[in-house]
């Protein structure tokens, strides 16, 4: 297949892929079950029942989320299509659980275990890079991110004298190590507290928040996934093999 055959392909896939998905995105988390959305032992609210209440509106982000998901097809597509799927899933859920962090506060468990069992679709091309340590590697990310947010919510409690993270964003980080591996969910680590913690002092300097306010998490691991996945993850790939 010729290079311009194979990007006119890529480009008509992630066409049609970001059409499906950028629109789905709205619908679902307006169709979500409402007891997803609540914490555990409260009643979902009259909003979150109701089922034809829009918990984001249709416009303009479907065509926000359409734009996304064909801008990262064709780019990822034409580098790496083997992990082009698994990404668009894992970053649909992702956005999923943005929104929810954002307007309720909540990460659904229900959709950390799909980001889960999407990442079984990155499993073969690990095999290609660490061959038979592919699984251990991603085992390790697990457990990278479940130390490191554990850590830092033991200390921010003794710090602060309040959680300074949720129960789901421990559950995301470990989540998203299992995609990424050791190497992965520690860059996804920092880039997501470098962002989280420049956009907490641009809000404080402009009053926006007060410094121990509660911020969700998940939209900067979200960004920080994207940014990893796009463009370091290759380089990464890259050094693995020439060493």
């Amino acid at each position: 297949m010729t290079l311009p055959i194979k990007i006119l392909i890529t480009c008509v896939l992630a066409i049609v892929a970001g059409v499906l998905l950028g629109n789905s995105a709205v619908y679902v988390f307006n169709h979500l079950p409402g007891r997803w959305l609540t914490d555990y032992g409260e009643e979902p609210t009259e909003e979150l029942l109701h089922p034809t209440t829009q918990r984001i509106k249709s416009v303009p982000y479907k065509y926000v989320f359409t734009g996304l998901f064909i801008a990262c097809g064709i780019f990822l597509g034409i580098k790496d299509p083997a992990a082009t799927p698994a990404f668009l899933i894992a970053l649909w859920l992702l956005i999923l659980m943005s929104i929810a962090d954002v307007k309720y506060m909540i990460v659904p468990d229900q959709l950390i275990m799909l980001l889960v069992i999407t990442g079984l679709g990155l499993l073969p091309q690990k095999m290609a890079v660490y061959h038979r340590h592919a699984i251990y590697d991603s085992l390790l990310g697990m457990a990278a991110g479940l130390v490191l947010m554990l850590a830092i919510a033991l200390i921010s409690r003794a710090i602060y004298k309040k959680w300074a993270l949720g129960g789901a964003d421990i559950k995301l980080i470990t989540a998203l190590g299992f995609l990424t591996g050791l190497y992965g969910v520690l860059i996804i680590f920092i880039l997501s507290t470098l962002l989280s913690g420049l956009h907490l002092g641009y809000l404080l300097i402009r009053g926006k928040v007060q410094l121990r306010e509660t911020r969700p998490m998940v939209p900067y691991m979200a960004i920080a996934f994207g940014v990893y996945f796009l463009f370091i993850r290759g380089l990464l790939t890259d050094y693995i093999i020439t060493i």
